[in-house]
């Protein structure tokens, strides 16, 4: 899915309003806090965002007591700095306020979708900061279930749920959803996109990670558990000190040489084995995350919102 949903977004926040026929200049006469708002738009606009940041929610605070015109704009905008600042959640929660301003008439509007796809963006960013599940959320289930929200919407909310599953390494959730997703939206992705995912779908599935607790068990012989876990370099590297170690060590005992195996050589040989072992598992461990990531990026990068 390949729009531009930044551009969109941004419009929006200053035409959303535009939809009840009420022009701003109309709306600045009505709202006797409007200079507020329009002071905190010069501060996002000239980049100020903790300020903007306060004064949009004085502005928004000041809706207790009187009806503002630009609420939902402040929201929008709000939800703007937070994403500059990476604070996803609190993102969220911004453009979650912004979509309830909408009026009934202005639920299935573009500019309605044009912010449930913001919100499923935040969501998305939010859920790979906290590393939970996107499937399990509320918004999220509704926008791939409800009849009412569109389907680009829709494609949208799938896209972010197979990209998080994929991350969290939920790979048969994420493939049944992905074919589902290509039933629903058959136009969705192009070619080379289906492709790609097809393919990383299939590497994933075939893919035998190495075992780590495999890996610490080979390293009793030097060397072996690195081989094992593909890292030849450090491999060689142990094979090399720890068994020159191991040979020092058997030639002192087979020479009763007692003294010179428990003082000089026996700590450092315990050492090097324990060190061995945890290398070689945690080369396994990089082995597997590494060849995981060569096969979800492709996907990923077909997937994400933005």
């Amino acid at each position: 899915m390949k729009k531009n949903i930044r551009i969109i977004f941004v419009s929006i926040c200053f035409l959303i309003l535009s939809l009840q026929g009420i022009t701003a200049q109309e709306k600045t006469h009505t709202d006797p806090y409007a200079d507020i708002f329009n002071y905190a738009q010069t501060l996002y606009s000239a980049d100020a965002l903790e300020q903007a940041q306060t004064e949009f929610k004085r502005y928004i605070f000041m809706q207790n007591y009187s009806q503002g015109a630009f609420v939902a704009q402040a929201f929008c905008t709000l939800a703007q700095i937070y994403e500059k600042q990476e604070q996803w959640s609190l993102a969220v929660q911004a453009i979650e306020n912004a979509i309830n301003t909408l009026e009934p008439e202005e639920i299935n509007s573009k500019a309605a979708d044009a912010l449930r796809i913001q919100h499923i963006k935040y969501l998305y960013k939010a859920s790979q900061n906290s590393k939970k599940y996107l499937s399990d959320n509320l918004f999220i289930f509704s926008y791939m279930s409800l009849p009412q929200i569109s389907d680009e919407v829709k494609q949208c909310a799938y896209s972010a749920a197979i990209a998080n599953a994929v991350i969290n390494g939920r790979i048969e959730y994420a493939q049944k959803t992905y074919e589902k997703a290509i039933e629903l939206f058959p136009q969705g992705w192009n070619e080379q996109q289906l492709q790609t995912m097809e393919q990383g779908f299939q590497k994933l599935a075939s893919f035998k990670p190495k075992n780590q607790r495999l890996a610490g068990y080979l390293s009793f012989i030097p060397g072996l558990g690195q081989l094992y876990a593909t890292n030849y370099k450090d491999s060689l590297n142990a094979f090399l000190l720890n068994g020159s170690i191991i040979a020092v060590s058997v030639y002192s005992i087979f020479t009763f040489d007692f003294w010179t195996f428990s003082l000089l050589e026996f700590d450092p040989l315990l050492r090097f084995m324990k060190g061995n072992i945890y290398n070689a598992q945690k080369d396994a461990y990089n082995y597997n995350l590494k060849k995981q990531n060569e096969f979800t990026e492709p996907i990923l990068e077909c997937l994400k919102p933005e």
